[in-house]
């Protein structure tokens, strides 16, 4: 995968050593993916980041892949009502616009897209929600096929880090056309004791999100 880590650390993780995408950039390089990091620090540093990345195309790929999946990998303090870039707390609707441009249908790339966040109170996100709201009205826009958020109450920094180490490391091996396949990987990382990951898949035939969990399906969710 092509792997861009969009991470917002506050100032005593970083004074502390608390950094998940610098160690996350390093296991995704040795599994093999093409990963870049990236710090925005406000909720504009956040816009101009997704902006940049919303330009990738197939013109300059010198591989033999030029349209592999793009995985948004975003990592920050969160709450029920949105994720903390500094001192902005960027609501889910705000979240969804910065993510619009990625997301828009480009003829120049056709890789799918994968969001995973990790971060605390992820699992009470309204993204998914929006997102239907949003295809309705905005047909260019493309629904990231797969998204992936931690479930946890509190998602601690070391657990979270090797958990998601795990996971990059077995999708290569997993074909995320089989549901099944998916929930093996949810699977051994709760087996794990490393916390909970809830699996949200786009249904193109009903436009909605269907969560699930390691166990498949989730009720009510």
């Amino acid at each position: 995968m092509r792997v861009f880590i969009i991470e917002c650390p506050n100032p005593i993780d970083l004074l502390q050593g608390r950094n998940e995408g610098k160690s996350l950039e390093q296991i995704c390089r040795l599994v093999g993916h093409e990963v870049i990091n990236f710090h925005p620090k406000s909720k504009d540093d956040l816009l101009t980041v997704c902006k940049y990345i919303s330009s990738i195309d197939r013109e300059h790929d010198g591989t033999d892949n030029p349209d592999l999946p793009l995985c948004i990998h975003i990592s920050s303090h969160g709450e029920e009502d949105g994720l903390w870039f500094g001192k902005d707390l960027v609501s889910w609707n705000e979240l969804l616009d910065a993510l619009e441009p990625i997301c828009t249908k480009k003829s120049m790339y056709k890789g799918d897209n994968i969001l995973t966040i990790s971060a605390c109170e992820a699992k009470d996100q309204r993204l998914t929600e929006k997102i239907q709201k949003r295809r309705k009205v905005h047909k260019a826009f493309q629904p990231p096929r797969h998204f992936f958020v931690t479930a946890s109450e509190e998602v601690y920094w070391k657990d979270a880090v090797v958990a998601w180490a795990l996971f990059y490391n077995k999708i290569p091996n997993t074909n995320l056309s089989k549901k099944k396949k998916i929930f093996n990987v949810l699977d051994l990382i709760e087996k794990a004791e490393l916390g909970t990951i809830h699996y949200y898949r786009w249904s193109t035939k009903k436009k909605k999100y269907i969560c699930y969990g390691a166990q498949g399906k989730i009720k009510n969710s």
